[in-house]
């Protein structure tokens, strides 16, 4: 209204609609309330979300068991790390190992969770007739219940036929997070200890190379 070239100015009736039409805009925002359609999708979804907690809680504890897993073999790879400078710790080497350290799946519940690791000795670099690993895995079912495997093999890296020493402890179960499942790993890293020190043993007699000198126990 103030522009200098009254052709550009509006009109009074303009200026009318124009005020009009701002007086009638509305300054409430536009909500929706969705708490009725929250409630009904939440109890349909209830038995959906408390599955998946659950899950969740029992990897968590799935990972918990894995610490302590790793604890119980530290001694035992540092051991294996004094015997042989070229120890290779806490690697997965062939599929012939990753196949001794999981469950059957013909046999086994669903296994929803898997972990694997082998500590790896060879005493030369290139060809050598023996190898010695030790492996360990946790497998957590569907159940929720932990699952534990050991072994512990000594011949040819990659082969089955042939070896040396073999031993593949019995698989144990126990329910994940319990006093059982800690137990059970306690335990069963002691046989493997005991396994581990016939293995070397046997290298030690085997092995005409000075690389195999077995310092620790």
């Amino acid at each position: 209204m103030t522009r200098l070239h009254a052709e550009e100015r509006p009109s009074k009736e303009q200026v009318a609609r124009d005020l009009k039409a701002w007086l009638e805009l509305s300054d409430e925002s536009v909500a929706v309330d969705f708490a009725e359609a929250r409630s009904r999708l939440r109890q349909k979804l209830e038995g959906e979300i408390a599955r998946q907690d659950l899950a969740q809680q029992r990897l968590n504890l799935a990972h918990e068991a894995i610490r302590r897993l790793q604890e119980l073999t530290a001694p035992l790879n540092q051991s294996l790390r004094r015997l042989s400078d070229r120890a290779e710790i806490d690697v997965m080497t062939d599929e012939m190992t990753i196949n001794l350290l999981q469950t059957r799946i013909q046999t086994a519940a669903r296994v929803v969770f898997r972990w694997q690791r082998c500590t790896l000795v060879a005493p030369v670099e290139g060809f050598h007739p023996l190898t010695l690993k030790m492996g360990r895995s946790v497998e957590l079912t569907e159940a929720g219940r932990l699952l534990l495997h050991l072994m512990v093999f000594v011949g040819e890296e990659g082969l089955m036929g042939g070896n040396t020493c073999m031993w593949r402890a019995d698989v144990k179960s126990a329910p994940v997070g319990t006093t059982e499942s800690y137990k059970m790993l306690d335990e069963g890293i002691a046989k493997l200890r005991d396994a581990l020190q016939e293995a070397v043993e046997t290298c030690a007699s085997v092995s005409e190379d000075p690389g195999w000198a077995c310092t620790s126990q």
